[in-house]
């Protein structure tokens, strides 16, 4: 039943019946399902097994030349005829012995692509880590750079489960990689990776079952402000993660508790090929790939900010050891602010931002520069949906 009391200023005066009664239906089915309740029993019985792993985040040590890279796209992006259009930003912000040193490029991203939202994040993603070559270039030139951190993952898909297949599409991925992590090695400078958007559930290794909650969700609830824990490197912990996944949350979905004979051997073959899989990333394509082959020290790591923000999830690789991963945390702990994230994240997100109207912007100026605009160049840049065309206005002149 609709509430009788709505005023214009509540937001259900302005919903159709037939919606606001679907979403009271689905907020009722969310608060039954439960799953606060299995978190919270969880992490008591997670926070038990990982008992002395646990520790306390220390005071933090000297400060250290570190420099942050991330990258930006609008979004929406515009949808046109010929393909999807929108600019790509990129570019670190390092804080060195006080003073900030900063750069920023970009790029145009025009193709006829179907899921452009997994394209450009890869393009994104590759051009960070190009980035991170070209800082450990000149760290092996002598410019004074302790840490990097990225905002992600250290690796890209298919890494760290899969090589790319030479030659193919994602090929780049492997190239770029293998000379980032080399560098990182050969300089002994730690690379970080923040990882924000968390949906993997590793911590099911500790329990030996299929957790039904990530990672992120669990550690916010076992760790307690100023406390952190290391929870091992790839080369150990991916191997189990592959046997649970594959014997276990698979199962769950496919079979629904039910006999699935057929599943349960596809499953079996995955995990076969899984393993093989992560044995040539873990050995560098036997010796190939000198490296990639360092994936399997990536160190996964939680910590939660002292300033009561939800814990945040570290992908750290330190080849050289000169800092210590309790230092490398005990550092971005007390730089962390209230986004949850440490301050050099926050600041190369402002920096390398971008306001979608710059678009339209773009397109115009492909249209106005154009000296023979052809009847096939004028439709190719017409909108898709012109019904959309409200979502990016155009930059003043």
């Amino acid at each position: 039943m609709l509430p009788s009391d709505l005023s214009p200023g509540d937001i259900e005066f302005w919903l159709e019946p037939p919606v606001l009664l679907a979403l009271q239906s689905g907020v009722r089915e969310l608060i039954e399902r439960g799953v606060d309740k299995e978190a919270a029993s969880l992490a008591v019985e997670l926070r038990d097994k990982l008992g002395g792993m646990i520790r306390e985040v220390g005071p933090s040590p000297k400060p250290l030349n570190a420099y942050a890279i991330d990258s930006s796209y609008p979004t929406p992006p515009l949808e046109l005829i010929g393909g999807v259009l929108t600019v790509l930003s990129y570019g670190y912000v390092g804080y060195l012995n006080g003073s900030y040193d900063r750069y920023v490029t970009g790029e145009l991203f025009f193709e006829d692509v179907g899921e452009f939202e997994r394209a450009i994040t890869r393009r994104a993603q590759l051009r960070e880590r190009e980035l991170g070559v070209r800082l450990l270039r000149e760290r092996s030139r002598g410019k004074a750079i302790d840490l990097i951190i990225l905002d992600g993952e250290i690796t890209i898909h298919p890494l760290p489960y899969n090589l790319p297949i030479e030659g193919g599409l994602l090929a780049p991925v492997g190239k770029v990689i293998n000379e980032f992590l080399a560098l990182a090695q050969s300089t002994g400078v730690p690379i970080v990776g923040v990882v924000k958007r968390v949906r993997s559930r590793l911590l099911s290794v500790f329990t030996g079952k299929c957790l039904p909650v990530n990672d992120k969700l669990m550690m916010s609830l076992i760790l307690k402000p100023g406390e952190y824990v290391v929870l091992g490197r790839h080369g150990d912990l991916l191997p189990r993660w592959l046997e649970i996944n594959y014997n276990d949350c698979e199962l769950r979905k496919h079979c629904r508790g039910g006999d699935c004979p057929e599943v349960r051997a596809l499953m079996r073959r995955r995990l076969e090929e899984g393993l093989e899989n992560l044995g040539r990333v873990f050995t560098g394509d036997d010796g190939r790939l000198r490296g990639i082959s360092l994936v399997k020290d990536i160190t996964t790591v939680f910590y939660r900010p002292r300033n009561g923000a939800p814990a945040v999830k570290l992908e750290v690789l330190n080849p050289g050891g000169a800092l210590g991963i309790e230092d490398l945390v005990s550092y971005l702990e007390s730089q962390t602010t209230d986004t949850g994230y440490p301050f050099l994240l926050d600041r190369v997100d402002e920096y390398v931002r971008l306001n979608p109207s710059i678009l339209d912007y773009v397109r115009s100026m492909v249209l106005r520069e154009s000296t023979e605009l052809s009847e096939a160049l004028v439709t190719m840049l017409q909108l898709t949906n012109p019904q959309k065309a409200y979502l990016v206005r155009r930059l003043e002149a």
